[in-house]
């Protein structure tokens, strides 16, 4: 008996091929919403991207340039590591209409300029924060001098010294 169901459950979904159709399109609809592939997306990300990797250079260029400037280090190359990139937040106007269904609530971002140069306005941003920091130099193997440069840099960016490594680099 259990073989009979089995057997005509197997002929329904053949005979219902267009149920199969409409469910796996709308599997893959879904799909589409909850990843979405637009180039706006790519343009965002690729911009956060290059000003990420512009703000990293920046400071490992300040890193290098100050530890340089100690007396024994030399030919020096420095890494900065982050946990997350720049974070933004944006000012939005919230508009409330009660209906008789209840009350509908509207968020939108409040923006200044129109057309073409129309931007968002920008309440607050956050820099990226520095998880980690190494750094490759001559003199680097000397204690003395790691720890004046992990002091140096500790206290210049604020990041703790467990998260400085200082490394001797090749002769």
């Amino acid at each position: 008996m259990n073989e009979a169901k089995t057997v005509s459950f197997l002929e329904y979904i053949k005979r219902k091929k267009s149920v199969l159709w409409i469910g796996g399109l709308l599997i893959i609809g879904v799909l589409l919403m909850i990843f979405p592939t637009g180039a706006d997306n790519k343009l965002i990300s690729t911009d956060e991207d290059k000003r990420l990797s512009d703000y990293s250079n920046e400071l490992e260029g300040k890193i290098e340039d100050m530890c340089a400037r100690v007396r024994g280090v030399s030919d020096v190359s420095a890494t900065v590591y982050f946990d997350r990139g720049f974070e933004t937040e944006y000012a939005f106007d919230e508009e409330s209409r009660s209906t008789t269904s209840g009350t509908n609530t509207e968020k939108k971002h409040v923006t200044i300029g129109s057309g073409n140069d129309e931007k968002m306005v920008i309440v607050r941003e956050r820099m990226p924060n520095i998880c980690g920091i190494a750094i490759v130099c001559r003199g680097g193997g000397d204690p003395v001098l790691s720890a004046e440069l992990i002091n140096l840099i500790s206290a210049a960016y604020g990041v703790p010294k467990s998260k400085i490594y200082i490394a001797e680099g090749k002769s």
